[in-house]
């Protein structure tokens, strides 16, 4: 997983994912139209800023949660941009 770049806003999570989901979408999504409106679903949820479910193995290496649980934790991302673990 790639680092965060410095000098992101507060929203600055949710910016590297839906960077992080469009090049994951652009990178596959042309195999097939399904294959990209599936890949579409959380870009469209990060960029509409709609809470998401992640793991914590998806978060940014140097993003202080990484490392606080396990790594299959699911952690949501909400509409806040605040971070909280399921359950």
């Amino acid at each position: 997983m790639a680092r965060m770049p410095r000098g992101t806003t507060p929203n600055g999570l949710r910016e590297h994912l839906l960077r992080e989901a469009e090049d994951f979408r652009d990178r596959y999504g042309h195999i097939d139209a399904q294959v990209f409106n599936e890949l579409s679903k959380p870009v469209r949820m990060l960029a509409s800023g709609q809470p998401v479910e992640l793991r914590r193995y998806q978060l940014p290496a140097d993003h202080h949660e990484r490392c606080a649980g396990q790594p299959h934790d699911v952690l949501i991302l909400d509409v806040g941009n605040r971070l909280h673990l399921e359950g």
